[in-house]
């Protein structure tokens, strides 16, 4: 039976890294590029994840409670509710709404997977080594296929940085061989890609991993300040060799077509819109509806976008209330974190709050079905936190 399950849940997880593998054989951005066996394939996997978390729902079977789950259940709620008083903008937005309800899905399923053993620890590892790699080299082929970004823009610049920063949690539970190549894959996509935001939420996360390793571990101390000296200087060499890069993409935040990508403008409306110039108490609590933004863009600036910005897109959608939920999204992690505060886990978790949060303030990632590798360390961390409860138990009770 124990053998069974296994296999199962190895499909399961050659199934997920296939669909990250896939996004190599299709690029998003090109010329005559086709999407439609990614998005097959991605909804294929949210369909099983949908029946194997409805089947244990029907079955009746206990799950133990999760800290950041009840954060998760609040978030299905609100959404659901809401999104059924905006009914329209669901239908026109399916495919979007949709991606959230894939990265949701994907906790309870993931949550529910690893604690009945249907997928192993070392599945989850497997698929973060391949996952890494595969999402490196999608930023080294668009970076080296010069005929996909030059004449638009004087610079590379690729979305999959945020893809690579959410792996580095992950990475960072895993005490194998490659760990340290694959933190080294990260950096240098992440650096490739350019993602304002990505650098300056994985240059944070890095220093607070740093300075555990170098104070925290006893061993090769000297080794460790040679390194990150070495990086400050190559870092600080990169900067200076692309300072006119960086202050071009700094220069305008108002222009939807230039490098700040409107988010000043964006910013500005939706504030205007909601509180200053138009404030109305119910819009106000309860928000326009799940990705009103894209019309309300539409009509003022002439682009369908989001906000880019979770903060802002869940206030604009759903209100003050949607931004209490998210508010205690991360509320739930930070409480998580207070269970390991004091050891390895607790640095872990610490730099999972700092690259998601920071990324939350100025880029969309709860709106993202990449949000689902984001929520992998999470899950793991629960199963931890639930282990070591149950030893405590066992232990007090043999008292």
């Amino acid at each position: 039976m124990g053998i069974a399950k296994s296999k199962k849940g190895l499909v399961l997880i050659l199934f997920f890294t296939l669909l990250s593998f896939l996004d190599l054989l299709y690029p998003s951005k090109g010329d005559n590029v086709d999407r439609i066996v990614p998005q097959i394939g991605r909804a294929a996997f949210f369909g099983t994840m949908l029946v194997f978390v409805v089947s244990n729902l029907i079955k009746g079977y206990r799950i133990p409670q999760s800290i950041v789950g009840k954060a998760v259940k609040y978030l299905l709620f609100l959404f659901t509710i809401l999104s059924l008083l905006h009914l329209s903008l669901v239908l026109d937005n399916i495919t979007s709404v949709i991606k959230i309800l894939y990265w949701i899905t994907g906790f309870y399923f993931f949550y529910q997977a690893l604690i009945s053993g249907v997928i192993k620890t070392k599945h989850i590892e497997y698929f973060t080594i391949a996952a890494v790699l595969i999402y490196f080299l999608v930023v080294l082929r668009d970076y080296t296929n010069r005929n996909l970004w030059e004449g638009s823009k004087d610079f590379f610049v690729s979305n999959n940085a945020y893809h690579l920063l959410k792996f580095f949690p992950l990475v960072l539970l895993f005490q194998n061989k490659l760990k340290n190549v694959l933190i080294l894959l990260i950096a240098i996509g992440i650096v490739l890609a350019f993602k304002r935001g990505a650098l300056l939420a994985f240059g944070l996360s890095f220093v607070i991993y740093y300075l555990y390793i170098l104070f925290k571990e006893k061993k090769g101390k000297l080794k460790k300040l040679i390194l990150g000296i070495a990086i400050v200087a190559a870092g600080a060499y990169y900067f200076i060799q692309n300072i006119s890069v960086f202050l071009s993409r700094s220069e305008d935040l108002e222009s939807v077509d230039s490098a700040g990508s409107g988010r000043g403008q964006m910013f500005r409306l939706i504030a205007e819109d909601m509180i200053l110039d138009n404030f109305q108490p119910l819009k106000f609590i309860f928000g326009n509806g799940v990705y009103a933004s894209k019309e309300f863009f539409q009509k003022t600036i002439g682009h369908k976008i989001v906000a880019h910005s979770d903060v802002l897109e869940f206030f604009f959608d759903f209100g003050l209330i949607g931004l209490v939920i998210l508010i205690l999204f991360y509320y739930r992690v930070y409480k998580l974190y207070r269970f390991f505060r004091k050891e390895y886990y607790g640095m872990v978790l610490k730099i999972w709050l700092v690259a998601s949060g920071l990324s939350s303030l100025y880029s969309i990632n709860l709106f993202a079905a990449e949000m689902i590798y984001a929520i992998l360390p999470i899950v793991l961390l629960e199963l931890e936190r639930l282990k070591r409860l149950r030893n405590h138990n066992t232990n007090t009770l043999k008292h």
